[in-house]
């Protein structure tokens, strides 16, 4: 870690060691012990996030895989704080069998996401059943009213209620004979036409102006139809270079990578900033601000959406071309695709394949 601060750009370093003196100190002398749990009850949240990153990319501390779940557990009765006795209890219920049990299911480099999107659905479940208190009744004196004016209000984050909802009528917490409005779809988004993703793919090919995690990820959604989930937890682990070529694993099998992605791949992890935490190594092909944390979806999302590449729109283009042209099986194995998203973009294109996984079977 001493050799990581050195090498770092100094003015920055400088500012850095200034503001977290204290902390560092207190580490050094034992008054602070090196845990995580430690780090958990500083005041300064920003700093010790920072410094425990650096901390776990040095080696020092070991990463913490359950930290926000744990830290989504301690938060709850915060949440809940403005809730009467019973739908305390009741939301208490849910969040104990429906919704921690899954985020224990899920797997590390998902887990912080997971566990982010969890809370907004705590958070609105908390608002909808205030906003039931505030007209004198409880949950089990809703009405359809109430439900159809709270999904009647703006924004698609009032759908986060949906799963406890959907739960409370399995367990008879709601009225019987109440409708839920069918799942927020959003906003259609039409994928990109074929000349949009040509002109996409050669700007990747032939543009070396383009910061090489755009310009890798990108290719990734424009000629392979990858998602963001999938790109960001890509660690160095599923580079494999040789003699014959670069090869990456997407799926079960490894996928041979053109000129100039082979040579671009070279490139990442990509460090744009001579900060402490990029002298650290890191796992991670995609790296986020924190040493041992990759870029997050939303963040990959937005710079590429900078560059004038829709993730969503040139995902769902790529993955229709792909299943006209390539069998179902080599698709699974070489991008990772599962058959049953593979029969479904084959169906929307008439492509030949439709049958094919079935076929083999026979």
């Amino acid at each position: 870690m001493r050799e990581a601060i050195l090498a770092a750009e100094p003015l920055t370093t400088r500012r850095w060691l200034k503001r977290t003196s204290a902390l560092l100190q207190g580490l050094d002398t034992g008054r602070i012990p090196l845990t995580h749990q430690s780090l958990d009850a500083l005041p300064k949240r920003r700093a010790a996030e920072h410094l425990r990153a650096l901390l776990i990319g040095a080696g020092i501390l070991e990463p913490d895989h359950g930290r926000a779940l744990r830290r989504l557990e301690n938060t709850i009765p915060d949440l809940l704080a403005g809730l009467t006795d019973e739908h305390r209890k009741l939301v208490t219920r849910w969040v104990k069998w429906a919704v921690l049990p899954r985020l224990r299911s899920i797997d590390d480099t998902r887990l912080d996401t997971a566990a982010s999107n969890a809370r907004r659905k705590i958070e609105q479940t908390t608002r909808f059943l205030t906003e039931l208190q505030h007209e004198g009744r409880d949950l089990a004196e809703c009405t359809q009213h109430d439900i159809d004016t709270w999904f009647a209000g703006p924004g698609a984050v009032r759908w986060q209620v949906t799963p406890f909802l959907t739960w409370a009528r399995q367990h008879r917490h709601l009225p019987r004979g109440l409708t839920l409005p069918a799942a927020y779809k959003g906003t259609p988004e039409a994928p990109a036409d074929a000349e949009e993703r040509w002109h996409a793919a050669q700007r990747l090919v032939r543009d070396d102006s383009i910061d090489p995690v755009d310009r890798i990820a990108g290719a990734l959604i424009v000629l392979y139809a990858q998602p963001l989930a999938r790109i960001v937890a890509l660690t160095t682990d599923d580079v494999t270079t040789t003699e014959t070529g670069t090869s990456l694993r997407l799926g079960t099998e490894a996928l041979e990578l053109p000129e100039p992605f082979a040579t671009v791949i070279q490139q990442l992890p990509h460090r744009r900033r001579a900060s402490t935490v990029e002298q650290l190594p890191t796992r991670w092909l995609f790296t986020g601000s924190h040493a041992d944390k990759p870029l997050s979806i939303s963040s990959l999302g937005s710079r590429l959406r900078a560059i004038g590449i829709h993730p969503r729109r040139y995902r769902i283009a790529a993955a229709e071309h792909l299943a006209r042209e390539i069998p179902p099986a080599m698709l699974a194995g070489l991008l990772g695709f599962k058959i049953t998203a593979i029969n479904r973009h084959t169906t929307t294109t008439k492509g030949q394949w439709a049958n094919y996984a079935a076929d083999r079977k026979t």
